[in-house]
Protein backbone atom coordinates (compact mmCIF):
# COMPACT_ATOMS: atom_id res chain seq x y z
CA UNK A 1 0.00 0.00 0.00
CA UNK A 2 3.22 2.39 0.55
CA UNK A 3 2.95 2.93 -3.24
CA UNK A 4 -0.31 3.89 -3.57
CA UNK A 5 -1.88 7.28 -3.61
CA UNK A 6 -4.85 7.95 -1.15
CA UNK A 7 -8.73 9.71 -1.06
CA UNK A 8 -10.43 11.70 1.39
CA UNK A 9 -13.81 10.57 2.28
CA UNK A 10 -15.82 13.25 3.32
CA UNK A 11 -19.45 12.26 4.01
CA UNK A 12 -21.20 15.87 4.30
CA UNK A 13 -23.93 14.45 1.27
CA UNK A 14 -27.11 14.08 1.58
CA UNK A 15 -27.19 11.24 -1.29
CA UNK A 16 -23.87 9.21 -0.82
CA UNK A 17 -23.52 5.43 -0.86
CA UNK A 18 -22.98 3.11 1.79
CA UNK A 19 -19.57 2.71 3.75
CA UNK A 20 -19.77 -0.96 2.49
CA UNK A 21 -19.77 0.38 -1.10
CA UNK A 22 -16.94 2.73 -0.80
CA UNK A 23 -14.52 0.38 0.73
CA UNK A 24 -15.44 -1.76 -2.46
CA UNK A 25 -14.89 1.62 -4.56
CA UNK A 26 -11.70 2.28 -3.30
CA UNK A 27 -10.35 -1.64 -3.88
CA UNK A 28 -11.81 -1.34 -7.48
CA UNK A 29 -9.99 1.49 -8.07
CA UNK A 30 -6.75 0.54 -6.24
CA UNK A 31 -6.97 3.56 -3.61
CA UNK A 32 -4.47 2.24 -0.92
CA UNK A 33 -4.81 4.77 1.58
CA UNK A 34 -7.89 6.71 3.16
CA UNK A 35 -8.49 10.22 4.94
CA UNK A 36 -12.08 10.19 7.26
CA UNK A 37 -12.66 13.15 9.31
CA UNK A 38 -14.76 12.15 12.10
CA UNK A 39 -13.93 8.31 13.50
CA UNK A 40 -16.99 6.60 11.70
CA UNK A 41 -17.59 3.44 12.99
CA UNK A 42 -19.50 2.05 10.02
CA UNK A 43 -16.35 3.28 7.85
CA UNK A 44 -14.04 1.95 10.47
CA UNK A 45 -15.36 -1.59 10.22
CA UNK A 46 -16.28 -1.65 6.37
CA UNK A 47 -12.46 -1.27 5.74
CA UNK A 48 -11.28 -4.12 8.27
CA UNK A 49 -9.12 -6.79 6.61
CA UNK A 50 -8.91 -5.01 3.06
CA UNK A 51 -4.93 -3.37 3.96
CA UNK A 52 -6.14 0.49 3.40
CA UNK A 53 -4.40 2.63 5.60
CA UNK A 54 -6.22 4.94 7.52
CA UNK A 55 -6.18 8.37 8.60
CA UNK A 56 -8.80 9.26 11.95
CA UNK A 57 -9.90 12.48 12.69
CA UNK A 58 -10.20 14.13 15.96
CA UNK A 59 -13.55 16.86 15.36
CA UNK A 60 -12.29 20.25 16.35
CA UNK A 61 -15.48 20.00 18.88
CA UNK A 62 -13.75 17.33 20.56
CA UNK A 63 -10.78 18.83 21.49
CA UNK A 64 -12.17 20.92 24.74
CA UNK A 65 -12.89 18.06 26.03
CA UNK A 66 -10.06 15.80 25.46
CA UNK A 67 -7.88 18.49 26.27
CA UNK A 68 -8.86 18.71 29.64
CA UNK A 69 -9.37 14.99 30.59
CA UNK A 70 -6.86 12.21 30.17
CA UNK A 71 -9.91 9.70 30.88
CA UNK A 72 -11.31 11.19 27.89
CA UNK A 73 -8.95 10.72 25.78
CA UNK A 74 -8.23 7.19 26.58
CA UNK A 75 -11.79 6.94 25.82
CA UNK A 76 -11.30 8.22 22.49
CA UNK A 77 -8.44 6.04 21.47
CA UNK A 78 -10.11 2.98 23.40
CA UNK A 79 -13.64 3.34 21.20
CA UNK A 80 -12.21 4.49 17.88
CA UNK A 81 -8.97 3.12 17.41
CA UNK A 82 -8.82 -0.08 19.87
CA UNK A 83 -12.04 -1.31 18.91
CA UNK A 84 -10.68 -1.50 15.11
CA UNK A 85 -7.01 -1.68 15.09
CA UNK A 86 -5.17 -4.31 13.73
CA UNK A 87 -7.75 -5.06 11.75
CA UNK A 88 -8.82 -1.54 10.27
CA UNK A 89 -4.75 -0.44 9.33
CA UNK A 90 -5.28 3.04 11.20
CA UNK A 91 -1.93 4.53 10.30
CA UNK A 92 -2.35 8.25 11.40
CA UNK A 93 -4.57 9.92 13.73
CA UNK A 94 -4.85 13.70 12.70
CA UNK A 95 -5.92 15.22 16.42
CA UNK A 96 -8.25 18.62 14.75
CA UNK A 97 -7.91 19.91 11.28
CA UNK A 98 -7.17 23.41 10.44
CA UNK A 99 -6.79 24.53 13.90
CA UNK A 100 -4.73 27.34 13.03
CA UNK A 101 -6.28 28.50 10.18
CA UNK A 102 -8.08 32.23 10.44
CA UNK A 103 -11.69 31.50 12.03
CA UNK A 104 -10.68 28.61 14.21
CA UNK A 105 -8.92 30.64 16.84
CA UNK A 106 -11.02 29.58 19.70
CA UNK A 107 -9.96 25.64 19.50
CA UNK A 108 -6.06 26.77 19.18
CA UNK A 109 -5.73 26.51 23.35
CA UNK A 110 -6.65 23.19 22.95
CA UNK A 111 -4.74 21.71 20.54
CA UNK A 112 -1.50 20.58 21.60
CA UNK A 113 -2.83 19.44 25.30
CA UNK A 114 -5.58 17.26 23.15
CA UNK A 115 -2.84 15.69 21.28
CA UNK A 116 -0.84 15.65 24.13
CA UNK A 117 -3.62 13.40 25.78
CA UNK A 118 -4.10 11.26 22.62
CA UNK A 119 -0.69 10.37 22.39
CA UNK A 120 -0.27 9.44 26.37
CA UNK A 121 -3.47 7.01 25.29
CA UNK A 122 -1.73 5.13 22.13
CA UNK A 123 1.15 4.57 24.50
CA UNK A 124 -1.19 3.16 27.24
CA UNK A 125 -2.51 1.30 24.50
CA UNK A 126 1.08 0.18 23.61
CA UNK A 127 0.23 1.30 19.60
CA UNK A 128 2.94 4.56 19.56
CA UNK A 129 5.47 2.57 17.17
CA UNK A 130 2.10 1.16 14.83
CA UNK A 131 0.09 4.44 14.56
CA UNK A 132 1.03 8.30 14.93
CA UNK A 133 -0.56 11.31 16.32
CA UNK A 134 -0.73 14.78 14.62
CA UNK A 135 -2.91 17.42 13.46
CA UNK A 136 -3.57 18.60 9.89
CA UNK A 137 -2.87 22.48 8.87
CA UNK A 138 -3.92 24.60 6.31
CA UNK A 139 -0.81 25.98 3.79
CA UNK A 140 -1.96 29.62 5.61
CA UNK A 141 0.51 28.69 8.77
CA UNK A 142 3.08 29.97 6.33
CA UNK A 143 3.59 33.95 6.80
CA UNK A 144 6.11 33.22 3.56
CA UNK A 145 6.22 31.20 1.17
CA UNK A 146 8.08 32.36 -2.26
CA UNK A 147 11.15 31.34 -3.07
CA UNK A 148 10.09 27.70 -1.98
CA UNK A 149 13.50 28.34 0.42
CA UNK A 150 12.16 30.93 2.42
CA UNK A 151 9.45 29.61 3.64
CA UNK A 152 8.53 30.54 6.88
CA UNK A 153 5.49 30.14 9.81
CA UNK A 154 3.48 33.08 10.55
CA UNK A 155 4.89 35.46 13.31
CA UNK A 156 1.89 35.21 15.06
CA UNK A 157 1.84 31.54 15.16
CA UNK A 158 5.54 30.63 15.79
CA UNK A 159 5.15 30.33 19.38
CA UNK A 160 2.23 27.42 19.29
CA UNK A 161 3.76 25.58 16.28
CA UNK A 162 7.56 25.28 18.26
CA UNK A 163 6.00 23.03 20.62
CA UNK A 164 3.67 21.10 18.35
CA UNK A 165 7.09 20.48 16.24
CA UNK A 166 8.89 19.15 18.85
CA UNK A 167 5.74 16.69 19.86
CA UNK A 168 5.82 15.15 16.41
CA UNK A 169 9.81 14.61 15.92
CA UNK A 170 9.95 13.48 19.42
CA UNK A 171 6.94 10.93 19.03
CA UNK A 172 8.56 10.38 14.88
CA UNK A 173 5.00 11.93 13.60
CA UNK A 174 4.33 13.79 10.21
CA UNK A 175 3.41 17.36 9.78
CA UNK A 176 0.00 16.95 7.59
CA UNK A 177 -0.69 19.88 5.37
CA UNK A 178 -3.34 20.58 3.12
CA UNK A 179 -2.01 21.69 -0.10
CA UNK A 180 -4.11 23.47 -2.93
CA UNK A 181 -2.40 24.82 -5.62
CA UNK A 182 -5.50 25.67 -7.40
CA UNK A 183 -6.39 28.29 -4.76
CA UNK A 184 -2.91 29.75 -4.90
CA UNK A 185 -3.60 30.31 -8.83
CA UNK A 186 -7.18 31.43 -8.84
CA UNK A 187 -5.90 34.12 -5.82
CA UNK A 188 -2.96 34.95 -8.43
CA UNK A 189 -3.05 34.96 -12.13
CA UNK A 190 -1.45 37.60 -13.09
CA UNK A 191 1.65 35.72 -11.40
CA UNK A 192 1.59 32.23 -11.57
CA UNK A 193 0.38 30.06 -15.07
CA UNK A 194 -2.12 27.34 -14.73
CA UNK A 195 0.31 24.88 -16.71
CA UNK A 196 2.04 25.61 -13.83
CA UNK A 197 -0.30 25.08 -11.40
CA UNK A 198 -1.58 21.69 -13.48
CA UNK A 199 2.14 20.45 -13.28
CA UNK A 200 1.89 20.94 -16.88
CA UNK A 201 4.84 23.07 -17.51
CA UNK A 202 7.52 21.72 -19.82
CA UNK A 203 10.44 23.82 -18.18
CA UNK A 204 11.04 25.63 -15.32
CA UNK A 205 9.13 27.95 -13.62
CA UNK A 206 10.76 28.92 -11.02
CA UNK A 207 14.16 29.52 -10.11
CA UNK A 208 15.44 29.03 -6.37
CA UNK A 209 19.02 28.77 -5.92
CA UNK A 210 19.93 25.78 -7.35
CA UNK A 211 16.31 23.93 -7.24
CA UNK A 212 14.10 24.56 -10.31
CA UNK A 213 10.65 24.10 -10.18
CA UNK A 214 8.11 22.55 -12.64
CA UNK A 215 5.01 22.24 -11.02
CA UNK A 216 3.86 24.69 -8.02
CA UNK A 217 2.70 21.86 -5.97
CA UNK A 218 6.54 21.06 -5.52
CA UNK A 219 7.05 24.95 -4.81
CA UNK A 220 3.95 24.71 -1.20
CA UNK A 221 5.48 21.26 -0.28
CA UNK A 222 9.16 22.48 -0.87
CA UNK A 223 7.94 25.75 1.31
CA UNK A 224 6.07 23.67 4.76
CA UNK A 225 9.60 21.70 4.46
CA UNK A 226 11.81 24.73 4.48
CA UNK A 227 9.92 26.57 7.50
CA UNK A 228 10.00 23.52 9.30
CA UNK A 229 13.54 23.11 8.90
CA UNK A 230 14.11 26.97 9.82
CA UNK A 231 12.82 26.33 13.40
CA UNK A 232 15.42 23.18 13.46
CA UNK A 233 13.00 20.46 12.38
CA UNK A 234 13.73 18.99 9.29
CA UNK A 235 14.02 15.71 9.72
CA UNK A 236 9.92 15.87 10.00
CA UNK A 237 7.88 13.37 7.45
CA UNK A 238 5.38 15.49 5.10
CA UNK A 239 1.82 13.91 4.80
CA UNK A 240 -0.25 15.75 2.24
CA UNK A 241 -3.43 15.43 3.53
CA UNK A 242 -5.57 16.77 0.95
CA UNK A 243 -4.90 18.20 -2.35
CA UNK A 244 -7.23 18.63 -5.38
CA UNK A 245 -9.10 20.59 -8.13
CA UNK A 246 -12.68 21.43 -8.48
CA UNK A 247 -14.86 20.61 -11.34
CA UNK A 248 -17.46 22.93 -10.92
CA UNK A 249 -18.28 26.30 -9.14
CA UNK A 250 -15.95 29.12 -10.51
CA UNK A 251 -16.41 31.07 -13.73
CA UNK A 252 -13.29 30.12 -15.08
CA UNK A 253 -10.52 27.40 -13.06
CA UNK A 254 -12.64 24.94 -12.28
CA UNK A 255 -13.51 23.13 -14.69
CA UNK A 256 -13.86 19.27 -15.38
CA UNK A 257 -10.78 18.92 -17.68
CA UNK A 258 -9.01 20.73 -14.98
CA UNK A 259 -9.73 18.46 -12.59
CA UNK A 260 -9.11 15.75 -14.85
CA UNK A 261 -5.74 17.00 -15.52
CA UNK A 262 -4.46 18.32 -12.12
CA UNK A 263 -5.48 15.10 -10.34
CA UNK A 264 -3.71 12.94 -12.98
CA UNK A 265 -0.82 14.51 -12.94
CA UNK A 266 -0.66 14.51 -9.28
CA UNK A 267 -0.77 10.68 -8.78
CA UNK A 268 1.82 10.15 -11.83
CA UNK A 269 4.00 12.82 -9.77
CA UNK A 270 3.37 11.35 -6.20
CA UNK A 271 4.01 7.58 -7.85
CA UNK A 272 7.23 8.83 -9.98
CA UNK A 273 9.45 8.28 -6.81
CA UNK A 274 10.58 12.28 -7.85
CA UNK A 275 10.03 13.79 -4.70
CA UNK A 276 10.27 17.38 -4.90
CA UNK A 277 13.10 19.38 -5.19
CA UNK A 278 14.15 20.26 -1.70
CA UNK A 279 13.70 16.08 -0.57
CA UNK A 280 14.60 14.85 -4.52
CA UNK A 281 13.70 10.92 -4.86
CA UNK A 282 11.58 10.52 -1.52
CA UNK A 283 7.84 10.14 -2.34
CA UNK A 284 5.24 12.43 -0.65
CA UNK A 285 2.22 10.55 0.83
CA UNK A 286 -0.73 12.63 -0.49
CA UNK A 287 -4.40 12.36 -0.32
CA UNK A 288 -6.64 13.64 -2.86
CA UNK A 289 -9.58 15.97 -2.16
CA UNK A 290 -12.27 14.35 -2.30
CA UNK A 291 -13.59 11.10 -3.02
CA UNK A 292 -17.44 12.83 -3.83
CA UNK A 293 -19.03 15.60 -4.54
CA UNK A 294 -20.81 16.64 -1.17
CA UNK A 295 -23.89 18.61 -1.70
CA UNK A 296 -24.24 19.97 2.22
CA UNK A 297 -20.67 21.49 2.67
CA UNK A 298 -20.51 25.19 2.97
CA UNK A 299 -19.13 27.74 1.14
CA UNK A 300 -18.81 29.04 -2.17
CA UNK A 301 -19.90 26.44 -4.79
CA UNK A 302 -16.71 24.85 -5.89
CA UNK A 303 -16.63 23.19 -2.27
CA UNK A 304 -19.58 21.02 -3.40
CA UNK A 305 -17.74 20.19 -6.45
CA UNK A 306 -13.89 18.40 -5.27
CA UNK A 307 -15.12 15.03 -5.94
CA UNK A 308 -14.04 12.26 -8.06
CA UNK A 309 -17.23 10.59 -8.39
CA UNK A 310 -20.71 11.46 -8.18
CA UNK A 311 -22.45 10.39 -5.48
CA UNK A 312 -24.03 7.36 -8.26
CA UNK A 313 -20.65 6.13 -7.91
CA UNK A 314 -19.70 7.49 -11.46
CA UNK A 315 -16.58 9.30 -12.36
CA UNK A 316 -16.59 12.59 -12.32
CA UNK A 317 -14.06 12.01 -15.04
CA UNK A 318 -11.80 9.35 -15.43
CA UNK A 319 -8.40 9.45 -13.01
CA UNK A 320 -5.65 6.00 -13.23
CA UNK A 321 -4.19 5.67 -9.56
CA UNK A 322 -2.13 3.32 -10.75
CA UNK A 323 1.46 4.34 -12.19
Amino acid sequence: MAARVGVCYGMLGSNLPRPSEVVEMLKSHKIGKVRIFQAHHETLRALANTGIEVIVGVGNDELQKIAGNQAAANGWVNDNVRAFYPATNIKYISVGNEVLHYGNERFVSFLLPAMRNIQTAVRAANLQNNLKVSTTHASSVLGNSFPPSGGEFRNDLKNTLRPLLSFLAENGAPFLANVYPYFSYVGNKSQISLDYALFRSSAPVVQDGGRQYRSLFDAMVDSLIAACEREGHGGIAMVITESGWPSAGDDGAATVENARVYNNNLVRHVLSNEGTPRRPGKRIETYIFAMFNENRKDGPEIERHFGLFYPNKNPVYPVNFTP
